[in-house]
């Protein structure tokens, strides 16, 4: 009976020596991530004053009077934690002074990865917030829209082909840390591109913006020269006044360009005299710019009056003096609604253009625009345009050029005119 009790009180001892060999540190989570919250516990058989604890977390940081302490660190990297303390006081053995430490590796896992990995303009781009450590992240596409809130999936569709730096923040972007990744997005050209129509120009046969026509003239056809990318089916609906007037449906194959016309039976109506609008409406593909009206004027047997407005020069710009405004002319107008605008541009880069456009605006509106074909070097071309009925407010005019022979279209220049006086 003496040895099992000598033999008991021998290995109690044994593992009271164990437990004080061995630091009785522990952390959770076992591998844990850098703004993520770190548990750590210290125990002792003999037990602890928790008011005589003192932590340690090696990165400058420490806590006092807890067993029980949590931590976040905020760069990966290793880190020795320390924690000192006093056992209980127990009966036949004193208090004593216990110090121990544990290393701990803090890693990084969060990263942004996307898919499909090559990219096309139009095409939806998912991207995902990997280990991220909430579900609320904080977006920004590097395209120029506003950032947004999400989770950590979400889908985003670039309108131009480029390359973007897409960033992302956990904790609803409250977080410290940004990452980023580089997505590279290609311009899909030919038929193969989404279908798509990035330019539309309405014109009478002339080429012009305007037309004056007598009355119960016919017939009056209108034509749209459209380019566009990829193939499918336009649908659309011709407006006279802002009504509609006759449907387009008809197949675009083949990534060009192409003229549709409205008809000649029925022609637009010349029986009530005045000013009327002509314009298009697209119903598919979905076009993301206005398309300008173009107008014509009913007269009758004896015109009215003429006026004329005088054009004073107040600003230019020329960020590349690829083609100048040469010169502007005073404006006539065969009725008090509108007037025309006479010009003439010159071409002084060393190359052909093949497609110059010509928009005009009123203020910020969008009032005129106009293809000018073919513009050789050192060539000057007349061009003619008319401008409806500005109203007092209206006081600015802007001539803008753009080159469109290639997509996305390049500017080439600008004129900013003030309207002075009318008489």
């Amino acid at each position: 009976m003496v040895k099992r009790l000598a033999l008991f009180l021998t290995a109690g001892l044994l593992f009271l020596s164990v437990q004080y060999l061995y630091p009785t540190i522990i952390y959770s989570p076992s591998q844990p991530n850098v703004e993520q919250q770190v548990t750590f516990n210290v125990s002792h058989p003999l037990g602890i004053s928790s008011s005589s604890v003192e932590w340690d977390f090696g990165d400058g940081t420490s806590a006092k009077g807890l067993t029980t302490a949590t931590k976040i660190y905020n760069q990966a990297g290793l880190y020795t934690v320390r924690v000192r303390y006093l056992t209980r006081s127990i009966v036949g053995r004193p208090q004593q002074q216990i110090s121990e430490n544990k290393t701990i590796k803090i890693v990084e896992r969060r990263k942004i990865s996307f898919s499909p990995p090559s990219s096309y303009v139009s095409q939806p781009v998912t991207f995902r917030a990997e280990n991220f450590l909430s579900s609320s992240i904080w977006w920004d596409f590097g395209d120029g829209t506003a950032p947004e809130i999400s989770s950590r999936i979400v889908t985003h569709g670039y309108i131009r082909g480029g390359q973007y730096r897409v960033s992302a923040k956990d904790f609803s972007g409250k977080s410290k840390h940004t990452f980023s990744v580089t997505v590279n997005v290609t311009e899909i050209r030919g038929p193969r591109a989404p279908f798509q129509i990035y330019f539309i120009q309405l014109r009478f046969e002339d080429g012009k913006s305007y037309k004056i026509v007598p009355k119960n003239f016919e017939p009056l056809v209108v034509y749209a020269d459209i380019k566009y990318e990829g193939t499918g089916i336009l649908q659309g609906q011709w407006l006279v006044d802002g009504k509609p007037f006759s449907l387009i449906s008809c197949a675009l194959p083949f990534a060009k360009q192409t003229i549709l016309n409205s008809g000649k039976i029925p022609g637009f109506p010349t029986q009530r005299q005045g000013m009327h609008k002509v314009s298009l409406r697209i119903i598919h593909p979905e076009t993301k710019y206005t398309i300008p009206v173009i107008r014509y004027f009913v007269s009758s047997e004896r015109a009215e009056e003429e006026k004329r407005i005088e054009l004073k020069v107040l600003e230019v710009f020329d960020l590349e003096g690829r083609v100048n405004l040469l010169s502007y002319d005073s404006i006539q107008a065969p009725s008090k609604d509108y007037f025309i605008l006479n010009g003439l541009i010159k071409n002084e880069e060393e190359k052909p253009i093949s497609f110059t456009l010509l928009r005009i605006y009123l203020e910020k509106k969008l009032i005129v625009q106009q293809i000018i074909k073919n513009l050789k070097p050192s060539e000057e071309r007349k061009f003619v345009s008319s401008v409806y009925n500005p109203s007092p407010d209206q006081k600015r005019m802007f001539i803008a050029l753009f080159d469109i022979s290639e997509f996305p279209a390049g500017f080439l220049s600008i004129k900013r005119f003030n309207i002075v006086s009318q008489k």
